[in-house]
């Protein structure tokens, strides 16, 4: 059972991520007037053509609109000699009802006649059978020779297009912190007392009955209002006896336990591990929303500088380890299994926040085949003052590709030989 929920919690949790940040490619693109041919939810092969847009053919330098249902003549393209009717909508958009390639003895037929400058028959959407993810396919993504198409496009209009869907990644990780924050928060309790988080096998918190979850209300006769008060006065009592009166379940139950002098290395006197008494805190939604956005800004930038605070020591290298999909599916699973166990979806939406900052944060850095990459070599281009060979580029990109791939296979052997740390969300609660 555990292992299904992680397969479909990774499962919805990429498909939510790498949906958002296609589409914000799919904007981006409409807006810079690329030729889109299809908006894919999963990866092909196609299941299902849900609908498709309304195109746009240019005859002549006519911009004439494609009706959805309209069936062009296949193997249309540009430069084909073409003649058209056409009718008017109620906006006055010019309508295509017929079109036919002619020769130019032809071109008297119909009203109008020309040759084709630009070919749009509409993005297709669609549902496809690998359910994970989905896809915005571009026209001529590296071939600037096809009008409409993406590589035609100028530098800023490419560059506004490839950093969208990082752009999207990063919004959706303010609307996921922003959604954590309003559902409710942990937050500090007042007073703040002592919770016991874990209890060290054969210590005298397990003799004494103590368990995870117990809340310390006072001891002896002392009120303890925090863990720093509790580690005093147990340092104090060491070798003695103390009478702990906690809170379990509802219930207030007396407990006596006896501190040890001198415990093992890396246990207390009693064998507890504690924390303060959190409650959850729902913000209101401006908060929150705010809250959401300084978050998104710490993570992001916090991930950019991993690399020099290994270097400087601020951060151990086997914490930030590169995390595959299997340490993926662990962590996410954790999340959604603790939120589904104690209805608080703080942890799930705290995951779903830094899942979209990843993404958006590793997509943008300048490899081969990530939209950084392709953002690099427009750099180089603006810098050379002409187009680096779209050939050459569509090599470095299958290589680095296929680079990127052998990585993930390697993380994801890790992850399974080394898996990471259980995550406890428990102790923030």
């Amino acid at each position: 059972m555990n292992t299904l929920v992680t397969i479909l919690s990774l499962g919805v949790a990429l498909s939510i991520m790498v949906l958002v940040h296609e589409f914000g490619h799919l904007i981006a693109a409409k807006r810079a007037r690329v030729v889109v041919e299809e908006f894919g939810v999963g990866y092909p092969p196609r299941l299902i053509a849900l609908w498709r847009n309304k195109g746009q053919i240019v005859v002549a330098g006519k911009k004439i609109m494609i009706p959805r249902k309209f069936q062009l003549p296949e193997g249309l393209q540009v430069g084909t000699r073409v003649a058209c009717e056409t009718t008017t909508d109620e906006k006055g958009h010019l309508l295509l009802s017929r079109i036919e390639e002619v020769g130019a003895e032809d071109a008297s037929v119909l009203a109008s006649a020309g040759k084709v400058e630009l070919v749009d028959a509409g993005t297709m959407y669609s549902i496809n059978a690998i359910p994970f993810g989905g896809f915005t396919k571009m026209l001529g993504e590296e071939d600037p020779t096809y009008p409409g198409s993406f590589a035609s496009k100028g530098k800023l209009s490419r560059i506004a297009v490839l950093v969208a869907g990082a752009g999207m990644n990063l919004l959706t990780a303010v609307l996921f912190f922003a959604l954590a924050y309003g559902l409710g928060a942990p937050a500090i309790a007042k007073p703040e007392n002592a919770v016991v988080n874990s209890v060290a096998p054969g210590s005298p918190g397990e003799v004494a009955g103590l368990k995870a979850g117990d809340v310390i209300l006072k001891a002896d006769s002392t009120d303890i209002l925090d863990v720093a008060g509790l580690q005093k006065y147990v340092q104090d009592h060491a070798g003695g006896s103390i009478s702990l009166t906690i809170e379990r379940g509802g219930h207030t139950l007396p407990i006596v336990v006896q501190p040890r002098s001198q415990p093992p290395q890396g246990e207390g006197p009693i064998g507890i591990t504690m924390g303060p008494r959190t409650t959850l805190h729902r913000y209101p939604w401006y908060a929150a929303l705010w809250l959401g956005t300084k978050e998104t800004i710490s993570m992001a930038g916090f991930t950019l500088t991993v690399p020099i605070q290994i270097i400087r020591g601020l951060i151990p290298a086997e914490l930030a380890r590169p995390v595959g999909p299997v340490g993926l599916g662990q962590l996410v699973g954790d999340a959604v299994r603790y939120s589904f166990k104690t209805g608080w979806w703080f942890p799930v939406m705290q995951m779903m926040g830094s899942l979209s900052v990843a993404l958006a944060v590793t997509n943008l850095l300048p490899l081969p085949a990530l939209d950084g990459g392709r953002i690099l070599f427009i750099i180089v281009e603006a810098i050379r003052g002409r187009r680096v060979d779209p050939a050459k580029e569509g090599l470095v990109h299958l290589v680095g590709m296929a680079l990127l791939l052998a990585l993930m296979l390697f993380i994801t052997w890790q992850d399974v030989v080394n898996p990471i740390p259980k995550l406890d969300w428990s102790i923030f609660f």
